[in-house]
This record gives C-alpha cells, sequence and structure tokens, in this order.
C-alpha cells in the first residue's frame, strides 16, 4: 500500500490496540471484522484513503509476485553537488499486478495456509525468478506545495498523472534462504537504515518510525547489536569504537575504542563524505517548532474518492462487498452508523450499497467536512491556491489495465486413466511453451495410463488440491477418463469454483458430458453460443493457443456467476 491509516506515529500503539482481537474473548484472530477496530477507524476520517485500499483487491493479492511495493514517505535524493529533490518509492513487478476474489482468498486459507510463501518459493526455485522495477518519483523542492495535497502527509500519494513514474532499476530475487529463520526471520529493517544519496523528509510518520523501529529491533532481536546478526550485517567490513555489548559479535584485537587516540594511531578515523561518509542534508528552517499537523494535512477524503473513482466496476463491486462484509460483522450499531457516514464523503453510492447490505439506512453526517477545516472544527481560513489541478481519476490506480501474461500461472489439467494422449500432449506442450506451470490433477495418485497405455505421472488429486490454488482449468477428452471423472463428485466441486471464481476453462470436445454435468453450462439441452462463451473465458473444444490467451487475462468479469 502506498498510504498508512494515520499521519501521527504517536497514534501507532492505537491502530495496533485497536486492530488486536476483542480482549474479553480473543476473537477475531488475525481479522479486523470487529467493533474496536472500527471504533477506532470512524474516528480517524485521516485513514480512510487507506481503508478504501485495504478493502479493495489489492489486498488480497494472487501472489507476492503481482504486488506492488512502495515506500510510502517521502524521502530525498542528494547529488554530488548537495542538492536535494523530494522522492517516492515504487516497485513495479513485470508480471502485473493481480488478486485473487474474496470467496477464494477464504478457501485457500483453508485449503493452502502456505499458499504464498510457496508460490514464490516454487517459482524462485524452478527459475522464475521474480522480478520488479524500482520507480521513483521525484519533486523539485520548488514544487512542494503545488499539489493540493501535502507531500509530506503519509495518507496521501502523488497521482502518476502528476509525476510520472521514472524507472531506474531492478530487483530480481533469484535464490531462496538456505536457513528461513537465520536468513529471513531475523532481518531487521527500519526507515533509518539509508545511505549516501538518500535523506529524510519532515515526513511526522517517518520522524516517528525512525525512532520508533531501533525500539522493535531491540524487542525482537534481544540486543543492541542486531546489526551484527549475520543476515544485517555489512558485506563490506565496519571499523568504529563500539565494543563489549550485549551479544556483540565482532571480537575487536586493538586496545584503542575511542577517538580521538594515539596508541592506536588514530583508527578509526572518521569517513567524510568525500570518503563516502553519511552527512545529514543541511535543510534550512525557518519556522517555529511545534508539536501539531500543518492545516493542509486535513483533507481525509479526497484522495480516498480519487481511489475509488478510479477502480473498475467489478474493483467498485468488491470494496462494496468488503465494507458490507467487514461492518457487518460489528455488534454495535453506532459504529457501523457512524461509519456508513463516513464513507458518504467518499461517495454517496459506495454508502447506499453498503447500508443496503446491512439493512439499514444511510445516516445524514453530523457536520459537513470542509477540506479547509481542521478535524477538530476550528476554522483555519486556509484557502491555498495550487499550481496543479486536483486529479479526478487515476488509470494507475486500477488493476483493470495492468500487466497481463500467462507465465508462471498454475493450469490445472484434469486427466485421468483413458485421457486421449493427442489433447494432452497437447495442452501440455502449449502450457510449458507459455511458460506456465502445468499440473495433471486426476482421481487418484501416483500414475495414471492414457487411452493408447503411456503412463502419465499425476501431480494431485481430487482429495489432494483444489481449484482455488490453480489460476486456469483445463479438461482434457477421453471417454474413459470423463466417465471416472463424472463418478467423482470433487471433479465438478472443481469445475464449478473455478467457474464461480471467473477463470478460464478449457473443454475438450470428449469432455462435454462433464461440463454439461457442472455449473458452467448453463445452458444443458440447448445449443451453445461458443464465440459468446469464449468471450466470458469458456472455450469449448478450443486450441491450447487460444486457451493459453485467455489464461493471460487472469480474469473475465464479465461471466455472470
Amino acid at each position: 500500500m502506498p498510504v498508512f491509516f494515520i499521519q501521527d506515529a504517536i497514534k501507532f500503539p492505537d491502530l495496533v490496540h485497536a486492530v488486536k482481537p476483542e480482549p474479553d474473548n480473543e476473537i477475531p484472530q488475525a481479522a479486523s471484522a470487529h467493533d474496536t477496530f472500527w471504533d477506532f477507524i470512524s474516528l480517524m476520517p485521516e485513514s480512510m484513503h487507506m481503508i478504501m485500499w485495504i478493502m479493495s483487491d489489492r489486498a488480497i493479492p494472487r501472489s507476492y509476485r503481482m504486488m506492488e511495493g512502495f515506500g510510502v514517505h517521502t524521502f530525498r535524493f542528494i547529488n554530488e553537488k548537495n542538492n536535494s529533490v523530494f522522492v517516492k518509492f515504487h516497485w513495479k513487478p513485470l508480471l502485473g499486478v493481480h488478486s485473487v476474489v474474496w470467496d477464494e482468498a477464504q478457501m485457500i486459507s483453508g485449503k493452502d495456509p502456505d499458499f504464498h510463501r510457496r508460490d514464490l518459493w516454487d517459482n524462485i526455485e524452478s527459475g522464475n525468478f521474480p522480478e520488479w522495477e524500482l520507480g521513483v518519483q521525484i519533486v523539485e523542492e520548488k514544487d512542494e506545495h503545488k499539489f493540493n495535497f501535502d507531500l509530506l502527509d503519509p495518507t496521501k500519494l502523488i497521482p502518476e498523472e502528476l509525476v510520472p513514474v521514472k524507472r531506474i532499476g531492478k530487483l530480481t530475487l533469484n535464490k531462496n534462504p538456505y536457513n528461513f529463520f537465520a536468513e529471513t526471520e531475523q532481518v531487521a529493517f527500519h526507515p533509518g537504515h539509508i545511505v549516501p544519496g538518500i535523506d529524510f523528509s519532515n515526513d511526522p510518520l517517518l520522524q516517528g518510525r525512525l525512532f520508533s523501529y531501533t525500539d522493535t529491533q531491540l524487542s525482537r532481536l534481544g540486543s543492541p547489536n542486531f546489526h551484527e546478526i549475520p543476515i544485517n550485517r555489512s558485506i563490506s567490513p565496519v571499523h568504529n569504537n563500539q565494543r563489549d555489548g550485549h551479544m556483540r559479535q565482532t571480537i575487536n584485537i586493538d586496545k584503542t575504542s575511542y577517538d580521538p587516540n594515539t596508541m592506536g594511531g588514530g583508527c578509526p578515523f572518521q569517513a567524510k563524505a568525500a570518503d563516502g561518509g553519511f552527512t545529514s542534508y543541511a535543510e534550512r528552517i525557518d519556522a517555529k517548532k511545534i508539536r501539531a499537523r500543518s492545516d493542509s494535512f486535513f483533507d481525509h477524503f479526497s484522495q480516498a474518492k480519487l481511489f475509488f473513482n478510479s477502480q473498475s466496476q467489478p474493483e467498485k463491486d468488491h470494496i462494496i462487498e468488503a465494507l458490507t462484509f467487514e461492518l457487518g460483522k460489528l455488534k454495535s450499531d453506532e459504529i457501523r452508523s457512524r461509519m456508513l457516514g463516513r464513507l458518504t464523503f467518499v461517495d454517496n453510492g459506495l454508502a447506499k450499497k453498503v447500508a443496503a447490505g446491512l439493512g439499514i439506512p444511510v445516516p445524514k453526517p453530523a457536520q459537513p467536512i470542509n477540506h479547509s477545516i481542521p478535524a477538530d472544527g476550528n476554522p483555519k481560513n486556509f484557502q491555498p491556491v495550487f499550481a496543479e489541478p486536483p486529479v479526478e481519476k487515476s488509470e494507475a490506480l486500477s488493476m483493470k489495465n495492468t500487466v497481463k501474461k500467462s507465465n508462471t500461472r498454475k493450469i490445472a489439467i484434469l486427466a485421468t486413466d483413458g485421457v486421449t494422449d493427442k489433447t494432452f500432449n497437447s495442452i501440455r506442450s502449449a502450457v510449458l511453451s507459455a511458460g506456465a506451470a502445468p499440473a495433471v490433477v486426476a482421481t487418484h495418485l501416483g500414475t495414471i495410463v492414457s487411452s493408447k497405455g503411456s503412463n502419465i505421472k499425476v501431480d494431485e488429486s481430487l482429495l489432494t488440491t483444489s481449484s482455488v490454488l490453480f489460476d486456469a482449468v483445463y479438461v482434457a477428452g477421453g471417454k474413459e477418463s470423463i466417465d471416472a471423472f463424472l463418478k467423482a463428485p470433487q471433479s465438478l466441486e472443481f469445475l464449478n469454483q473455478a467457474y464461480k471464481h471467473y477463470k478460464p476453462i478449457c473443454i475438450d470436445s470428449e469432455a462435454i458430458e462433464l461440463y454439461k454435468a457442472s455449473d458452467v453450462c448453463q445452458k444443458p439441452n440447448d445449443e451453445h453460443d461458443n464465440a459468446k462463451l469464449a468471450e466470458e473465458g469458456i472455450l469449448i473444444n478450443k486450441n491450447p493457443e487460444e486457451f493459453m490467451s485467455a489464461v493471460a487475462k487472469h480474469r473475465f468479469w464479465n461471466r455472470h456467476v
């Protein structure tokens, strides 16, 4: 997510306390659909932009490999002449940004709780190295105040229509850890871990995190020397005067650990900027230092509205369903009604549809919220003049136009004893040629015997897997194979779930009886318009290449489930 719930780091403990399970029964675990969380959110209007993100499909990704990444905060780039510009960091996945659907996500959690970790691990092991391009949005210091939002507000993003993301590098994950605990669990991330050329801005949440993450790692890893654990230590040797602390890893053999000294020849010398040492940017400050947020931080709804307006219709529908689910779990009618009032400032249609799902009316807001008036209601006469007009809709915020590829997709090939060799071999070859991963799903494990007597290794049985773990389904032909699937109710469940989750499905001409018995077939006794079905991602007796083209589209939201 490119934004966060809060603008002031002092509220971070409150956010965490609110989202924790209810204290009386420790329910619900690892979930936000309960009263204390939404009570907090409904009283913190600055969180509304983040709420739109976490209620969207972005929160249920298809894979870690298909997620964008963000620095959230505004940092600085400093060049060799000590000139500064503001910068926002982005990671853009080369596979595009894709999600699963909510019902599917719930099923995945039960069928394979390690789904995302397994997906990442397996693809790295097989050589399908995940890649992200590093992008930056750069804003000159003189342009800091030209937007209709505060550049240092962590609940805001810079629309790419105003400042395009410039891609400057690439990250490739090309090796799995040898020991997950030693190389992953003990990693100590910290926004203060920067290198010369990068520095901080006055983003108030960032300033708080620079303090809190040191305390976090001290507590989590149990020592002030957490930076010396093998996974955290610098590849280049570091020479300093730190000695003999708790769990110190380095064995120092010289006598001096102070500066200045003569016994060690004055070493270690402090690295100067000219030698690559770090120096803080000399920012000019001409104002009173107070503990308060700028008036420009009090527009809490414009970007929440921007995000919702930017979504495709299916994405909007999913946000409405997510909010209806979350608020529907609340016990307090007052909190539910208060939250609906907040939603009216994002979109009236959104609020009305959520209210309809909850069976309650949309309340009138207690008072109009003027974006130039702080949350406490005290007018500040803050009327800024912006050089850039506000963006009403951003194509970059929707997954509709994301990159669509078939490579690395997992394809289930339904085939069991008696499968036709020609159709099985052709689809398996097409899947591999497209860079996707085929898996034979049969009525039993071990091997199956084709119609011509060939042995085919089975990857999964109907009992050990589910269609929610695959991106698409191909039903191979062969009368004996299809007869066996018709006697196994799990095969129909497999197809029905893939259909319900909008996935591409291809049916061989010899598998029509299985198709007719499933929910995929909406008119079992009538003629089928194959061209119209293909538009909805249901391919009847199509060649494997057409099927793989459908797989690249990921989902067929025009399907009337």
